[in-house]
């Protein structure tokens, strides 16, 4: 590997961890952990953390509620979901739901990003399900931001994804509460 690249990946390597450290000096004591979480932890430990969801938004309460299975096609195992009738019929349609960003890359905007029910703890994992986690495309770039944040766009509800995502948000756009 040249130089360049072991400096541009040092770079990265600290430009994460000084984010991640500066988020961090925000928070109070009660909201850092102390301890990890268990290995039995379910998302129910975390739900205190799921932002309300404003009148006229949909619940990730709903979105949770896709159950999945495991396929084994050729010998790989494959991520299923089995949506709920009254989320199937979301498909297509703009709806709004707040969340928090969880970026792909290292940018202030992004117009790619992964939104989610709970808020991002760790540059390197999601702390939610498939069901609480929505492939976010938006219109214009948004600001990242560590609140959680209001958003509007058209639900695409993923029957089959080889990424093993269930949900879509496309020409999302921020909405001012």
């Amino acid at each position: 590997m040249d130089k360049r690249r072991i400096l541009a990946l040092g770079i990265l390597g600290l430009t994460l961890t000084l984010s991640t450290l500066q988020a961090m000096a925000q928070l109070s004591d009660d909201e850092l952990a102390t301890e990890p979480p268990p290995e039995d932890a379910t998302f129910d430990d975390y739900a205190h953390q799921v932002p309300t969801t404003p009148e006229g938004a949909v619940s990730w309460d709903l979105l949770g509620s896709v159950e999945d299975e495991i396929e084994v096609i050729d010998g790989r195992s494959h991520l299923r979901p089995i949506f709920p009738a009254a989320v199937k019929d979301m498909n297509g349609e703009t709806i709004r739901i707040k969340g928090f960003i969880f970026p792909m890359q290292n940018q202030e905007r992004m117009d790619e990003f992964l939104f989610t029910a709970l808020p991002p703890s760790c540059p390197y994992c999601l702390n939610a399900g498939a069901g609480y986690i929505i492939e976010t495309r938006a219109r214009d770039s948004i600001r990242f931001t560590w609140d959680a944040v209001l958003l509007e766009g058209e639900l695409e509800v993923l029957e089959e994804d080889e990424y093993g995502l269930f949900y879509r948000l496309n020409d999302a756009r921020r909405v001012r509460e």
